[in-house]
């Protein structure tokens, strides 16, 4: 049996372990909110959501993990969100919060095109 709770990290990513920002948990928050229809079903998950790893390349992007896993549950993603924003740099982003194995899973941001550097979350109100 695999020990989920002890999987290594992903390649590309930077372990963490800490509560999200006012500003990812808003964003969780409106996904979930204005997301696909079973987007909703995760709303209970959002008190007890931590961060658990961020991407190394300088996006936001981060995984999430509730209650004593160390990292984001893996395998076939359900998208619950998928929307298109801007960060308050100017940058065009795309935002999309995944679900696996019946748990929020990762808070994917990107930048359209490629950006080089980091850059921070789309506001709630550009997303669309």
């Amino acid at each position: 049996m695999v020990d989920n709770n002890k999987s290594e990290p992903l390649i590309g990513t930077r372990p963490e372990d800490r509560p999200l920002t006012d500003a990812e948990r808003a964003l969780l928050e409106w996904l979930i909110a204005h997301g696909g229809p079973e987007a909703l079903q995760f709303a209970p998950h959002v008190s007890r959501v931590r961060a658990v790893a961020s991407c190394t390349c300088g996006c936001p992007t981060i995984d999430l993990a509730i209650g004593e896993r160390q990292h984001r549950t893996v395998g076939a993603s359900l998208v619950l969100a998928d929307f298109e924003g801007v960060t308050s740099e100017g940058i065009e982003v795309g935002v999309i919060l995944h679900a696996r194995e019946g748990q929020l899973s990762e808070l994917e941001v990107y930048a359209m095109p490629e950006v080089n550097g980091p850059f921070s979350l789309p506001t709630t109100e550009s997303l669309r």
